[in-house]
């Protein structure tokens, strides 16, 4: 894709040497709070993700990791191996002796992102199907009838997920599912609760696929997880636009 953006000073300066511009932008709070049931590096690297999918970070930003240590109130050593596991999934770009700069979430980039999903998704389910058997089902099933009866979006979200897990655990291996683990971060925090009507598409989703591995047709459960991620991939990038238009 062409960045229509300006491009970066070649004579920016070293991360933590000065304050970023960028700052202005971000929406203070009690962030620091969020790292008690998880690791630092991980509440880190959410953090940074959740300013990017905001967007108080942009396109080409320079990632303000002082600030973010002192917002966050860790050390710089977190922050750094947070960037380096946000490089291996495509956030940022570290550039040496220079920083790190973001790769910004735009409505082309989300819908990329989850046509791949879907394709790898699928495999995992046409390879699940195959191999199930009516023990697995009926597991699957329960998971499917919790998703819909569970009113906690949290316990809601974990579930969903958990079934994910457990048709790729069937279908695929360890290396797939390091491969998918990446794009579940797309959207920081509760994907119910950031897409609007993503939960209602989702079920839709989920039935078609359930209906596809019950009946044991392996291409007909594989179509519904492309046309799922399809369908959930151009509910965000729709939402995108519309902050872009407002």
């Amino acid at each position: 894709m062409q960045d229509a953006r300006p491009r970066r000073s070649t004579a920016a300066p070293r991360d933590g040497d000065a304050p970023d511009a960028t700052a202005s932008r971000r929406t203070p709070g009690s962030a620091g709070a969020a790292f008690a049931r998880r690791s630092v590096g991980e509440g880190v690297a959410d953090h940074i993700r959740q300013l990017v999918f905001s967007g108080a970070l942009r396109d080409g930003d320079r990632v303000p990791q002082r600030q973010i240590a002192e917002e966050l109130g860790v050390s710089s050593v977190p922050v750094r191996e947070a960037i380096v596991g946000l490089q291996r999934e495509g956030v940022v770009t570290i550039e040496p002796n220079r920083g790190a700069f973001v790769n910004g979430l735009d409505p082309e980039v989300v819908t990329e992102q989850f046509y791949v999903y879907g394709r790898v998704y699928g495999f995992a389910i046409r390879r699940a199907t195959e191999r199930a058997t009516p023990a697995w089902i009926d597991e699957i099933d329960a998971l499917a009838k919790r998703i819909r009866s569970e009113r906690d979006v949290d316990k809601k979200l974990a579930a969903s997920i958990r079934l994910q897990q457990q048709i790729i655990e069937l279908g695929g291996s360890k290396r797939l599912l390091a491969l998918l683990r990446p794009l579940w971060h797309i959207v920081p925090g509760n994907f119910f609760v950031a897409i609007p009507g993503s939960f209602e598409r989702s079920q839709r989703g989920i039935a078609a696929i359930l209906a596809g591995i019950r009946a044991g047709e392996p291409e007909a459960a594989e179509a519904a997880a492309w046309s799922m991620m399809e369908d959930l991939g151009e509910l965000l990038a729709e939402q995108l636009r519309d902050r872009q238009r407002s």
